[in-house]
This record gives structure tokens, sequence and C-alpha cells, in this order.
């Protein structure tokens, strides 16, 4: 039942899905950054609220919702990447593994500690995603 016209089908099919990999990989790097931009922010917002004792349970969700969606789309770039996935994929998953590690070390030392010894523990975990931003940021540049 596959008459002449299946040839021009399939081939409109295959550009369409080039096409749609193609205007993945053009939003990819404004995407990334736009995800470890607002990772920064949060975590820098996060320790400003505990170390002025303003962090409640309250707040969890704020931090936890940049984490979820960098994660889901850290998971849609592998899907597209295939076998070699590019440095700043890489760099994305340390940015997001250590902002993971900052939410956990804010959650459990404001339930911990006062806030003046709760914002001196997070000091290093908040170094640690500004650090890995910054990669996140280099690796781009270099791919360009």
């Amino acid at each position: 039942m596959v008459g002449p016209g299946a040839v021009r089908v399939k081939a409109i099919a295959c550009l369409a899905m080039t096409m749609l990999g193609a205007c993945f990989w053009r939003s990819y790097a404004p995407r990334m950054r736009t995800y470890a931009e607002v990772m920064v922010s949060i975590a820098h917002k996060g320790a400003d609220l505990v170390r002025t004792g303003r962090f409640t349970a309250e707040s969890v969700p704020e931090l936890t919702y940049p984490l979820e969606r960098a994660e889901a789309f850290a998971r849609e770039v592998r899907g597209h990447a295939g076998a070699e996935p590019p440095p700043s994929l890489l760099a994305f998953e340390t940015l997001v593994a250590r902002y993971r590690s900052f939410v956990d070390a804010l959650d459990r030392s404001r339930r911990e500690q006062a806030p003046g010894d709760a914002a001196a523990t997070l000091a290093e975990p908040l170094r640690a995603v500004d650090d890995a931003a910054a990669a996140v940021d280099q690796a781009l540049r270099r791919e360009r």
C-alpha cells in the first residue's frame, strides 16, 4: 500500500526531525546559562535567608524547584547528545550535583545551627556552586 508519495513523506519526516534537533541545539546554550544563573541566584538568596534567620521549611521548594528543572534539562540534553556529550553538559551536571549538595547542606544547617553558624557552614558549598557555574559558562564559550 505504499505509493510513490511515500518517499516524499519519508524525506519530509527526516527533514523535520533534523530541524527539530537543530532547534534544540540552537537554544541549548541560552537555556543552560539560564538554569545556571537561576541556581546561583537562588543559592545566594537561600544563604542570605539562612544568615538572617528568615529561612523556613516553606522556603525549601523555592530551592528544590530549580534543581528539579535543571536535572530534567540535563536528562533531555543527554537524550539528544548521543554517545559523546558536550563538555558543557558534563560541567552542568557537576553544577547540578553541587547545587544539590548546597540545598542539602542548607536544609540541614537551618535545622541544626544558629543563623550565624549556618551561614559559615554554607560558605564553602555556595562557593562550589559559584565555581561550577563559572565552569559551565567557560565550557559554553569554548563550544561556540
